[in-house]
């Protein structure tokens, strides 16, 4: 006799590859939604980052989508809401892995910075460069005493988030997210500068 889990399991079974068989047609279906998840990550990012890898957001979230059928269980739940998770960590992975998320933007635009202190050591200057420390220790300012902390630690220490969590007592998701945080209240700063 077959129990009542596995004639569900067979069910989602069969969803699931019906999904998958005609994913083309899924895909259509759930076209506008997918575009807006990939529209409203491109609009979190760097115009440089948004211009450069908009595309490839896209094409990374089909792919994404379609994986997520795979995995997709009608008993827990709508299909979108259980993608669209899917589809958003994907893309922030696809970046992470081109290392072009917003961090690691900050962190070339404060090496550039780096750079112009030195330029002040050698006694060479060139004027952009003297706009772009400025901007740096005008941002600094917007920040709070934990929030300067782990971006000292991060971008002058070249810690990890780990590392930092422990010195701090944090986590390291914790110190990730006030090291994100701190970027978003930086860049805000200077774009109103």
């Amino acid at each position: 006799m077959i129990s009542k889990q596995e004639v569900e399991d067979r069910i989602v079974s069969i969803v699931r590859n019906r999904f998958l068989k005609y994913s083309d047609e899924v895909l259509e279906k759930y076209k506008n939604q997918i575009q807006s998840a990939v529209r409203w990550y491109i609009s979190t990012l760097p115009s440089h980052i948004a211009n450069s890898e908009g595309d490839d957001l896209g094409s990374e979230a089909k792919i994404a989508f379609v994986d997520a059928l795979k995995t997709w269980d009608p008993r827990k739940g709508e299909l979108w809401p259980y993608v669209s998770i899917r589809v958003k960590g994907s893309m922030q992975d696809y970046l992470r892995k081109k290392k072009m998320d917003q961090i690691s933007g900050m962190y070339e635009w404060i090496n550039s910075a780096a750079y112009v202190y030195l330029a002040f050591n050698k006694e060479a200057v060139v004027s952009d460069n003297v706009d772009d420390i400025l901007h740096v220790d005008v941002a600094l300012k917007v920040l709070d005493d934990k929030e300067k902390a782990v971006v000292e630690k991060y971008y002058k220490k070249d810690k990890t988030f780990k590392e930092i969590g422990k010195e701090i007592g944090l986590s390291e998701s914790q110190v990730s997210r006030i090291c994100k945080e701190a970027t978003r209240k930086m860049r805000k700063a200077i774009k109103h500068e």
